[in-house]
């Protein structure tokens, strides 16, 4: 079927039986990767097509593409954009030789703005529909549909990089001031200055991306407190709109990934539903969710949620309302007790299956099997410990017999609502820390991590982020689906406003390497920054001048077309000041100082304290007592220069919070991190 319908398989064949009757005669087989007619009109070769080329002929030709080349030994690479590059991957999802992703496919003209193009994402977004009318051979691919989602994926993710890549000149930057004194020397060319490969933060999962959203998770703690409960909800291949969907096909859950991503798209919107809109744990003041993909391929979230004031849980028995660690009665709620024995239930593990993953040295991670304990209470570590009462309710698991004290703590509404593991744990102080750490941070699955790249002598120092994004990633097909669909991977809950800010002529200054630095320091956005904007606001409003800059979002919009602070007219937004390690000298004492002037029209009035000029920040710090009682500790740390040691913020962090100085965030909360 192949030799008779497929254009590429012949151009194969052709080129074969050539070489066979010419074996000492070297040949290159081009494909044009540009083509200037219909690839769908045009899609069948003449024997003219097919060029048997003397070596050296094709480095001439500047529309080159995909080159098969004999007796090279050179491994040639194919590019992704080529519209064979599919055919020739995947010949037995592509039989007819048809072409994959072009630049060329036009947009439709119901489409509004400048991009008149389909871009590589929207092209497999479509590609992987089920539609009525159409062949379903690479929906019906089973494992070669996964490898072909992965590649899918992988070929957006690197034409996405390769962009950034090639456009490193955007992501140039400088302070003014220093722009300021090269450009008085003369030089005008800004190639000159530094260079680095970097990813930004509007890149998903990038390095820049996961810590800044962290960082907005930690404004929450300072706005609303520590967050109440934490959630992991995961996807349950079996729901009966999947399982209905599959076997009407003859398939099997994990034949259609594409169609797991988007059920629990709809189920994990419904569950934001049920908590925002119709509040089954009460009012809800924000909520931080990140998505993460497991080894064997299923999607699930780790929420924290922070509950308002009127709803906390002054006492332990409170927890009980709604978190349960037993199983049900099977008289009274026989349909909860099948869940929780389905769903809910952590083993066999221990002695009686030494093999289950949760062992570590001969024990469970988890500490399942628990104890048998009448009442909640809290240790004193903080820590839950769920009521599971010695009732004689087991459930058979694998030939084991598991009591209350295997049971995850659930939500009983939750559970029989979704139909899902859906784990709830009330949060302690330590315990919310970690998990904001842990899973909000924790960025790309890997199979393997890097923790350093060691240089040879005489080896350059420079950066290459790019290259660390790509060491040892691991992407499965429900991650690959769940990016080409563009669904989040992050949310939260009341927004956060990221407030940069700067000393006097050091703001921070984009340029290309073909910019003249003199136009450059001439734009409108140098001298118009975000932090100069908000002191300009302070002169116009009244009401500006009773808020710190970190308030100021509540009741002010910061407009990026024409760079000015707005008056607030709905919604509600926190803010968060950049973070700035304290050996960063006077930009750091700014910093601390932002957290409680009011109103400063100027820098000179952030500095002044009771009508006092102070000829620092770090005055004005200590003029305000901020720092008296953290001096030691600041100088120790800077002394040490263990700032960049994670592990030690890590501990330090925890200790901190321990200690109760959440009424002072600025020294310890934020700026620790």
């Amino acid at each position: 079927m192949l030799d008779n319908h497929n254009c590429l398989a012949q151009a194969f064949r052709m080129a074969r039986e050539r070489f066979e009757h010419n074996d000492d005669v070297g040949f290159k087989l081009r494909l044009i990767g540009r083509r200037r007619i219909d690839g769908r009109t045009y899609n069948l070769p003449t024997v003219s097509e097919v060029a048997a080329l003397i070596i050296g002929d094709i480095d001439v030709c500047d529309n080159r593409d995909v080159v098969v080349e004999t007796k090279s030994g050179i491994l040639k690479r194919i590019n992704e954009l080529h519209p064979s590059y599919l055919a020739m991957q995947y010949p037995l999802l592509f039989p007819y030789g048809e072409d994959g992703f072009t630049s060329e496919i036009p947009l439709s003209d119901k489409k509004k703005g400048k991009r008149r193009k389909l871009s590589m994402r929207e092209f497999f977004a479509y590609r992987i529909q089920e539609r009525e009318g159409e062949a379903q051979t690479i929906l019906n691919a089973r494992k070669l549909l996964h490898q072909f989602l992965v590649d899918a994926y992988t070929m957006v993710e690197a034409q996405r990089i390769s962009f950034i890549k090639a456009n490193q000149k955007k992501f140039r930057s400088d302070l003014k001031k220093n722009l300021t004194d090269i450009a008085s020397t003369g030089e005008i060319d800004p190639s000159s200055i530094g260079k680095r490969v970097v990813l930004p933060s509007s890149f998903p999962k990038g390095d820049r991306f996961t810590t800044e959203n962290y960082h907005d998770a930690m404004a929450n703690c300072k706005w609303f407190g520590f967050p109440d409960l934490f959630i992991t909800f995961t996807c349950n291949p079996m729901w009966p709109e999947i399982t209905k969907y599959v076997q009407a096909r003859g398939l099997r859950p994990e034949d259609r990934p594409y169609i797991i991503c988007r059920v629990f798209k709809i189920k994990l919107d419904q569950l934001i539903h049920d908590i925002k809109k119709d509040q089954i744990f009460g009012k809800i003041q924000a909520v931080v969710y990140t998505v993460a993909f497991q080894k064997r391929g299923l999607p699930h979230v780790h929420m924290v949620l922070w509950l308002h004031q009127d709803y906390k849980f002054p006492i332990a028995e409170d927890i009980d309302n709604i978190i349960c660690a037993e199983l049900p009665d099977t008289v009274h709620e026989p349909e909860l007790y099948k869940v929780v024995s389905e769903l809910m239930m952590h083993g066999p593990c221990g002695m009686a299956n030494k093999q289950s993953p949760c062992m570590v040295d001969g024990k469970c991670s988890k500490h399942f099997p628990k104890k048998f304990t009448d009442k909640t209470t809290i240790d004193s570590g903080g820590y839950p410990v769920y009521r599971r009462r010695d009732d004689g309710r087991v459930v058979e698991k694998n030939g084991s017999f598991l009591d209350n004290r295997h049971v995850v703590p659930y939500n009983p509404y939750l559970l029989l609502r979704h139909r899902a593991h859906i784990n709830i744990e009330w949060c302690n102080q330590t315990r919310s820390v970690k998990y904001l750490f842990k899973y909000i941070n924790k960025g790309n699955d890997r199979v393997t991590a890097a923790v350093s790249h060691g240089r040879d002598e005489g080896e350059t120092n420079d950066i290459d982020e790019i290259k660390m994004y790509y060491d040892c990633r691991y992407v499965s097909a429900c991650e690959a689906v769940w990016r080409i669909f563009v669904f989040e991977i992050h949310y939260r809950t009341p927004p956060v406003q990221r407030l940069s800010f700067h000393l006097p002529d050091e703001q921070s200054v984009l340029f290309g390497d073909e910019d003249v630095l003199e136009d450059v320091l001439d734009k409108p956005s140098v001298e118009k920054t975000m932090f100069i904007a908000w002191m300009e606001c302070n002169l116009k409003f009244e009401e500006a001048r009773h808020l710190t800059y970190v308030e100021f979002p509540t009741k002010f919009v910061w407009n990026k077309e024409i760079r000015q602070w707005t008056p607030r007219k709905q919604r509600f937004t926190i803010g968060r000041i950049y973070h700035i390690p304290p050996n960063s000298g006077e930009k750091y004492y700014l910093r601390v100082l932002l957290n409680h002037v009011k109103g400063p029209t100027s820098f000179e009035d952030i500095r002044t304290i009771d009508g006092v000029l102070y000829s620092s920040y770090k005055e004005a710090c200590y003029a305000l007592g901020l720092l008296d009682d953290d001096k030691e500790y600041i100088d120790a740390i800077t002394e040490a220069n263990l700032w960049g040691s994670a592990h030690y913020l890590r501990h330090l962090f925890a200790m901190i919070l321990l200690s109760g100085s959440m009424s002072r965030p600025e020294i310890v909360w934020e700026s620790t991190w």
